[in-house]
């Protein structure tokens, strides 16, 4: 049962790389709402697939066979980590936020770009050092910075960082499918079961269909700007499997 467990953290990563740069398009024209609801979905769900993953890990290293009685323990230690990391993130990011905001340093933009990055690799190493999950420390900093500190930024830091980073994230896909797509030619994965490929497929559909709308179909009632039909048919299949799984 924690082998399913673990597959099942791990394939409800979502992570449409192909339909952001599609809709982010110019000439596609799409919904802001509907790009704003794919992307943060994408961004928050594989945070929290990576927590629950370890989760069940390290449950299945204990080599105990796990029962119901287990379930209460194992939401704890996911509740525990989640709200840890998001501390560590959010107390980092705002830390960064005051220095740069009370000091002269966006004169010195070569240093700032530097300790900008640093501040962000703290959360995520400090994160790791005390056992927690350095991935949602890092998105949480990644929310409070661009929120709060972005405007604390000199024009040249601003221009400077937005560019290194939009190209480190596209280097960084690149290579991972880059490095899957070489692992199934040099035989690192041997063993194929295409009937459970295809069930897995399967089932991921049925899935996010029995999320998609029912929890589209909630917000809408309280929603000014509704989230219509298309738009949910959209999200449904947006629902890729990327870099994270």
């Amino acid at each position: 049962p924690m082998e399913l467990l673990m597959f099942g953290a791990l394939i409800s990563a979502v992570d449409p790389v192909a339909t952001l740069a599609i809709m982010g398009s110019s000439e596609v024209k799409c919904d802001p709402l509907l790009y704003s609801l794919v992307f943060g979905e994408s961004v928050l769900n594989d945070a929290v697939s990576i927590v629950l993953f370890h989760t069940f890990a390290d449950e299945n290293k204990r080599n105990e066979i796990y029962t119901i009685q287990n379930i209460p323990a194992t939401l704890l230690n996911f509740a525990q980590v989640s709200l840890a990391s998001l501390c560590i993130g959010s107390v980092v990011g705002l830390t960064c936020s005051f220095i740069f905001k009370h000091t002269d340093i966006r004169t010195y933009p070569k240093f700032e770009i530097g300790l900008l990055f640093l501040f962000a690799y703290g959360s995520y190493a400090f994160s790791e050092a005390l056992h927690l999950s350095g991935i949602m420390a890092l998105f949480f900093n990644g929310l409070i910075l661009s929120h709060y500190n972005y405007f604390n930024l000199s024009t040249t830091s601003k221009v400077t960082a937005e560019s290194i980073l939009s190209s480190m994230s596209s280097l960084s896909e690149n290579f991972v499918y880059l490095n899957m797509g070489m692992g199934v030619f040099t035989g690192r994965f041997k063993n194929w079961d295409p009937l459970f490929i295809i069930l897995a497929i399967i089932f991921c559909l049925i899935a996010r269909l029995l999320n998609t709308f029912p929890c589209s179909y909630l917000t809408n009632l309280w929603r000014e700007e509704k989230i219509t039909g298309q738009m949910q048919v959209v999200m449904w299949f947006v629902g890729l499997r990327g870099a994270i799984a």
